[in-house]
């Protein structure tokens, strides 16, 4: 039985007891073996089974903006009104509110240019009425027992007799006893006019055109009147008046022309000397319209289109008068004054058998009366003496009166 024991301890110590690993697998669990700072690495370990694992792992990997999900519209919260959206509800329904406004402004605007279209006349006669009002009370006092009829006939007695003041009177009169004759203030002022008194003449005029008494005409007298004056805005005003109440007449055309150029507007008259012309009733007016046109080129440095066409006037035959003095002008530009005046004489014995009417048209244009006052040899050469001139320029004299063509 002793002898059994120690065969017990062998078989014992040769089987690996339970816990202890044997040489090979205690060098390998020696080599497994993390170190403190390997396991503060790696944190706690885990089972591959735990959910936590799973889960975190996609979340390493995913990235830092997780895509949005679009919802279902049910599931969508509904959005409420902005404010912007209110203010711009409120916005469109201004504009709309603004627009009815302007249409309803519109109509209201026509009915009253209607309306006061249809009681225009009306309103105009009561506004003359009531400003000639003391004119009428102190003129008709002064014939209180005769009729407008027979102040009429009166007036004529004394224009006939040379009593022209006495014979107006009688007829602004008869106007004011009886404000349906017509063209009796008109003839009153023209008296006036005729005679140098051109404060009653503009006031009587303008009494006339507020009554619709010859109003072209009218307007041309004190258009002349102002031109007098040198108050260039107020002619071209009554000339402008006067070509638009009769558009057909020349002399409008014609006065309003040289009203600008006096006004140091060549280039604007250029255009009305044209208007002129294709309302000249004779060939020589169209001439006239036609030569001042081209003064106007000149005056306002335009000289290509006139050289032009005086090349080919040249090349076509020996030059007319208004030719002549149209090749004058330009050698004045130019400062060849010699040579203006033997074109100027030239010009005033080409036109002896007129006597002088259109040489005296052209030698008065402002052109060369402006240079004959700088230049006594060129004031000889546009001297005319002829009974005629005074009828064939336009009269610049203290009187104004309608141009000649």
């Amino acid at each position: 039985m002793a002898k059994e024991e120690p065969e017990e301890k062998t078989a014992s110590s040769d089987e690996p007891s339970a816990g202890v690993p044997s040489p090979p697998d205690a060098e390998k669990h020696r080599k497994m073996r993390l170190t403190p700072e390997q396991r503060r690495f790696l944190g706690t370990p885990r089972s591959l089974h735990d959910p936590g694992l799973t889960e975190e792992k996609p979340a390493k990997i995913q990235s830092p903006e997780k895509p949005k999900i679009a919802l279902p519209e049910s599931s969508r919260p509904q959005r409420q009104e902005t404010p912007r959206r209110v203010r711009g509800w409120r916005l469109s329904r201004a504009v709309e509110m603004q627009n009815v406004a302007l249409i309803f402004g519109a109509l209201v605007l026509l009915a009253a240019t209607f309306y006061v279209g249809k009681k225009f006349e009306y309103w105009k006669y009561l506004i003359v009425s009531r400003k000639q009002a003391k004119i009428a009370a102190r003129v008709t006092n002064q014939f209180p027992g005769s009729s407008a009829e027979e102040l009429v006939e009166q007036a004529m007695v004394d224009e006939r007799l040379g009593n022209w003041e006495q014979a107006a009177k009688r007829l602004v009169a008869a106007k004011y006893k009886n404000l349906a004759l017509p063209g009796v203030l008109f003839r009153a002022s023209k008296l006036y006019y005729d005679h140098g008194d051109f404060n009653s003449a503009d006031q009587l005029f303008d009494s006339a055109i507020a009554f619709g008494e010859n109003v072209d005409a009218s307007n041309y007298f004190r258009g002349m009147i102002a031109s007098g004056r040198s108050d260039f805005p107020a002619t071209e005003r009554f000339f402008k008046a006067a070509a638009n109440a009769a558009p057909f007449n020349a002399d409008y055309c014609y006065s309003l022309a040289e009203t600008l150029r006096k006004d140091h507007r060549p280039k604007d008259a250029i255009a009305r000397y044209e208007q002129a012309a294709r309302r000249a009733a004779t060939d020589e007016e169209q001439t006239v319209c036609r030569f001042k046109a081209r003064m106007a080129a000149v005056e306002a440095a335009d000289t290509g289109p006139v050289s032009s066409e005086l090349q080919q006037k040249q090349s076509a035959g020996p030059l007319s008068v208004d030719w002549l003095m149209t090749s004058a002008a330009l050698e004045i530009q130019q400062g060849h004054i010699s040579d203006a005046v033997q074109l100027i004489e030239r010009a005033r014995d080409a036109d002896q058998s007129r006597l002088f009417a259109l040489f005296a048209a052209c030698g008065s244009d402002r052109l060369f009366t402006t240079a004959s006052q700088e230049n006594q040899e060129l004031a000889q050469a546009c001297r005319v003496e002829s009974p005629k001139t005074s009828a064939a320029q336009p009269q610049d004299s203290a009187k104004p009166g309608p141009p000649r063509l």
